[in-house]
């Protein structure tokens, strides 16, 4: 099955505080950490996760889906390239979204695209 061009409901992604702060921007996470260093090199910093939150919404709106599948939590989306930084390097990641029934996609994951 073919995925879709953009993710479902995508003006209304959810983003949670505590993925954002205490995982992709923790320094101290054991699988969050390498990521947190990434995206904190590139400008985003838990005092501000909003500006993270908004980046990752955006993402999710406008860069395409290249994966989709179900799985036991729900439908698992990927969604693939860039994202606006506060460096302006802008570079390519990978988003990772969950999709609970007719509930909009939540992110469950975002790292560098390697």
């Amino acid at each position: 099955m073919e995925p879709p061009q953009q993710l479902p409901q995508a003006s209304a992604l959810e983003i949670e505080q505590i993925k954002v702060v205490d995982y992709l921007l923790n320094l101290e996470h054991k699988q969050g950490g390498p990521k947190a260093k990434y995206f904190r090199n590139r400008g985003f910093h838990p005092e501000q996760w909003q500006d993270m939150a908004e980046a990752l919404r955006q993402h999710g709106m406008t860069q395409p889906v290249t994966e989709a599948s179900d799985t036991r939590f729900g439908r698992k989306f990927t969604v693939e390239c860039q994202i606006q930084t506060p460096d302006g390097k802008n570079p390519c990641i990978l988003t990772g979204w969950i999709q609970e029934g007719t509930k909009p996609p939540r992110l469950v994951t975002a790292h560098p695209n390697s």
